[in-house]
């Protein structure tokens, strides 16, 4: 049983940075993403459209934005898990295991970063 630091629910920009400061921080991180592809919601929905609200940018395109977090995240290698959304989290000792209907997953510390209604 591998088990991990953390393991981030959810792979778009809060999960991405996520990944970004636990690999700072030297820990072993997992990402699991329910859609075939990092960057959630900007991404899935709105690649070609600009963002204004991001700080150091006066505008951005979605897509940008999420290569440079992807580029940023992956800088320490955090495992990455796609098209599996997490169905169950239990304790189970000293740690979390995720079930999905592809596998089972370990960690240490989880933490939830699912946004706009695919966490329920």
């Amino acid at each position: 049983m591998e088990v991990y630091d953390v393991t981030i629910v959810g792979g778009g920009p809060v999960g991405l940075f996520g990944a970004f400061y636990a690999g700072l921080r030297g820990m072993k991180t997992k990402i699991i993403e329910a859609l075939p592809q990092l960057g959630g919601q900007p991404m899935a929905m709105y690649p070609e459209k600009y963002i204004f609200d991001v700080g150091g940018h006066q505008a951005v395109l979605a897509k940008d934005l999420v290569a440079e977090l992807i580029k940023q995240a992956t800088q320490f290698n955090p495992t990455v898990v796609l098209g599996e959304e997490v169905e169950e989290l239990q304790r189970e000792g000293d740690v979390w295991k995720l079930s999905t209907a592809k596998g089972v997953h370990y960690s240490k510390t989880v933490v939830i970063t699912a946004g706009m209604g695919a966490f329920s």
